[in-house]
C-alpha cells in the first residue's frame, strides 16, 4: 500500500531500516500513477503483476525482478490474488560506492530481469529477498547494517550479471576491460558535473579518445549516445529541483544544465511523458486534463 501520497508524490517511510522499506504484498489493491524518490524493486511471487512505466506496460511473471529508477512514474494493477515482493531503497545511500553510481546512472527508466531468460541467476536473487525478508521482519542485532549488506550483494549480482553480458557480447576487442574501466568512471564524471556544459569534445579529451572514436565506444559501452546519458542526468536532477514549488520552472531549467525553456520542456517531455509543469501539478495533488 501507498502509505503517504500527495498527488502523485509518494513519501516513503525507511520505518524499520534506514535504507530499505519492504513489504509482502498480498493485497489486490492498484496503485495510481505515482513516483518517489527512493528507486524500487518489483519481484512477484505468486501470479503476476502489471506495472505502466515510462510508456511501456509490463507483465511480470513471478521470481521475475524489476528494478525502477528514481523519481520514475509508474503506475501498478493487481490481480485479484497473487503476493509479491517490493522493496524501496535509498538510492541516496548506494550511490556512495562508485560502481553502484554508475549502475543507476543507467537504471532509467528501469531494468527488468525475466526469470525465463536466466532461471539459475534469478532463483539467486530471489533466495536473497527471501533472507532479506527474514532479516527486515526479525528481531536480530544488527538488522541494519545485515539488510544493507544484502541490499550491496543483491546489487553487485545484478551489476556483475550485466557486466558479463557486456563481456559475452565484446568479447573480440582486448581491450575491453580497460575500455569499460575508463568509460564507468567517465560516466562517474559526467553525473557529477552534468549540470555544465559539457562538450563531445571535452569528455572525449577526459577520456583519451578522439571525438569520433569516444561516440562509438560509448555507445558500445553504455548501450546509449554520449549526448543521451547527458540528458537523461539533467533530467534526473531537474526531477529532484521540480520537488521544490519555490523554483521557477525556469531556474530549474537553468540550474540544471540547460540553456533555454524551451529545450527543457520539449526534453523533459519526450522523456518523461509530460511536462516540468505537468509533472510539478502531479506532485501537488492536481489532475492533468486527458
Amino acid at each position: 500500500m501507498i502509505e503517504k501520497l500527495n498527488g502523485t508524490t509518494e513519501t516513503v517511510d525507511f520505518m524499520l531500516a534506514t535504507t530499505v522499506r519492504m513489504y509482502r504484498n498480498v493485497t489486490a489493491e492498484d496503485f495510481p500513477l505515482h513516483w518517489h524518490i527512493p528507486g524500487e524493486i518489483i519481484c512477484p511471487i505468486e501470479n503476476t503483476y502489471d506495472v505502466v512505466i515510462a510508456g511501456q506496460a509490463l507483465t511480470l511473471m513471478p521470481r521475475d525482478v524489476l528494478i525502477i529508477g528514481s523519481s520514475e512514474l509508474h503506475s501498478i494493477k493487481a490481480p485479484a490474488q497473487g503476493q509479491r515482493y517490493i522493496l524501496n531503497f535509498s538510492t541516496a545511500f548506494f550511490e556512495q560506492f562508485q560502481e553502484l553510481s554508475h549502475f543507476f546512472a543507467t537504471l532509467h527508466p528501469f531494468k527488468l530481469l525475466r526469470y525465463e531468460d536466466a532461471p539459475d541467476f534469478n532463483n539467486q536473487l530471489f533466495t536473497l529477498l527471501i533472507r532479506m525478508e527474514n532479516e527486515y521482519f526479525g528481531q536480530a542485532m544488527y538488522r541494519d547494517c545485515e539488510i544493507a549488506s544484502q541490499m550491496l550483494h543483491f546489487f553487485t549480482m545484478i551489476g556483475r550479471h550485466f557486466h558479463q553480458q557486456e563481456q559475452q557480447q565484446t568479447l573480440s576487442c582486448p581491450k575491453q576491460q580497460e575500455h569499460q574501466e575508463r568509460f564507468t568512471e567517465l560516466c562517474n564524471y559526467i553525473s557529477t558535473h552534468c549540470t555544465e556544459n559539457l562538450s563531445l569534445e571535452e569528455l572525449a579529451n577526459e577520456a583519451g579518445f578522439s571525438k569520433y572514436h569516444f561516440a562509438r565506444l560509448f555507445k558500445e559501452m553504455t548501450g546509449t549516445t554520449c549526448h543521451n546519458f547527458l540528458l537523461g542526468r539533467r533530467i534526473l536532477y531537474a526531477k529532484s529541483l521540480l520537488v521544490d514549488f519555490s523554483l521557477p520552472i525556469t531556474e530549474v531549467a537553468m540550474r540544471s544544465g540547460f540553456n533555454s525553456l524551451a529545450t527543457f520542456n520539449r526534453i523533459f517531455k519526450s522523456q518523461i511523458g509530460c511536462t516540468p509543469s505537468e509533472f510539478r501539478k502531479l506532485g501537488s495533488g492536481h489532475t492533468l486534463a486527458q
